[in-house]
């Protein structure tokens, strides 16, 4: 009998210490690697894919902000069609820890490098950015996100980002696909631009 119980306990300590490790291990992972395995494919390991237009640059974005949305495709409280099909799966085996140092990493690289400038749309593009359009109850986007929108915590940077996916995301706010904590702040106010201001803030932010 002594004998069994001290084969338990030597087999409890066993697994106690490969868990241990294991939690160690997973903890100590770096962020290039938690990136590499969970979002090279899409966003490359500098956020700053150029071959795929409808997937957001996350180089040089507030960690804040990408910590909230991850966490947000985790729990299923942000709603829009890439969001449910790619990231809520993607996002269910991500720990707090490394939501964090995705975050955190991905916050720290160099800005991506803007597009190039389209002088029609850039004119009118700017004008909505700074200025916004008083007669449709549209604020200025700099208002948020800054003068030179680099973001500003839990409002993103947009400077740089891929014209095909800021001009994306106007729609789901403006036809109510995207559902998420900030949503609400942006449903209005794409419900009131047309689709060619759309285009051309889009547009222009991706020069910045």
């Amino acid at each position: 009998m002594k004998i069994l119980v001290a084969l338990i306990g030597s087999l409890s300590l066993v697994s106690l210490g490969m868990y241990s490790s294991g939690a160690q291990a997973q903890a100590s992972k770096s962020a290039p690697a938690i990136v590499n395995n969970t979002c090279f494919m899409c966003h490359s390991e500098h956020g700053n894919n150029p071959d795929l237009a409808f997937v957001p640059r996350l180089a040089a974005q507030t960690s804040t902000y990408i910590e909230e949305q991850l966490k947000a495709f985790r729990d299923g409280s942000r709603a829009d069609p890439p969001a449910t099909m790619y990231m809520w799966p993607i996002t269910q085996k991500l720990t707090e820890s490394e939501i964090k140092a995705a975050a955190e990493w991905f916050a720290s690289q160099p800005p991506p490098t803007p597009f190039a400038k389209n002088a029609a749309l850039d004119a009118q593009g700017k004008q909505i950015f700074e200025k916004g359009v008083l007669k449709a109850d549209v604020p200025a986007c700099s208002s948020c996100h800054g003068a030179e929108a680099a973001g500003n915590s839990i409002f993103p940077r947009l400077a740089g980002q891929t014209p095909q996916y800021l001009l994306s995301q106007l729609r789901y706010f403006k036809s109510g696909a995207r559902n998420d904590t900030r949503a609400d702040i942006m449903k209005p106010i794409a419900s009131h631009l047309t689709e060619a201001q759309m285009n051309a803030v889009a547009h222009y932010l991706s020069t910045l």
